[in-house]
């Protein structure tokens, strides 16, 4: 048992103060709002370690994203096949970027035909809509699915007429 702690003792684990009420088979027992909790020597090793550091200090910070990490993400696979792509800069690229993602939002490519689990397809879900908000960022405004939809019957009537 560790001897740095007592009997009384309060302690602070993860922000909230719990009390040292006794020891049992080779553990402290500590309470909180009427509770009792278990630790073993272990678990109060890791409260004094956190305590030394300063509260929530033993926690892994979780990595910031770039703000066009999605976009950076789709760019690095599309130069897998084409090396001479870029980062979309121009508004008709970003819109061209937003024509693509509104064809990965449509129902049958978004779950894969059926293949990908509920999961896995809330996930692709929301990378796509995090894509599409860096892209809105890009262009300092909002547009919205149907406006796409609109932009891409556009394009495809002027193609159908010049044939």
């Amino acid at each position: 048992m560790n001897k740095d702690f007592r009997i009384g003792e309060n302690v602070l684990l993860n922000g909230k103060t719990y009390k040292i009420i006794g020891t049992i088979k080779r553990s402290f027992l500590l309470e909180r709002d009427g509770k009792k909790f278990k630790a073993t020597a272990n678990k109060m090793g890791k409260i004094q370690n956190q305590n030394s550091k300063g509260i929530g200090n033993n926690r892994k910070e979780r990595q910031k994203k770039s703000a066009t990490f999605y976009m950076e993400r789709r760019l690095a696979y599309r130069r897998i096949f084409d090396k001479s792509a870029t980062m979309p800069e121009t508004e008709e690229e970003l819109m061209n970027s937003l024509d693509t993602l509104c064809n990965e939002l449509s129902p049958e490519n978004l779950s894969c035909d059926g293949e990908l689990s509920l999961t896995a397809i809330n996930k692709k879900f929301r990378e796509i809509k995090a894509e599409w908000k860096e892209i809105e960022k890009k262009l300092g405004r909002k547009v919205s699915e149907d406006k796409v939809e609109d932009r891409l019957l556009e394009k495809f009537k002027n193609i159908r007429n010049n044939w």
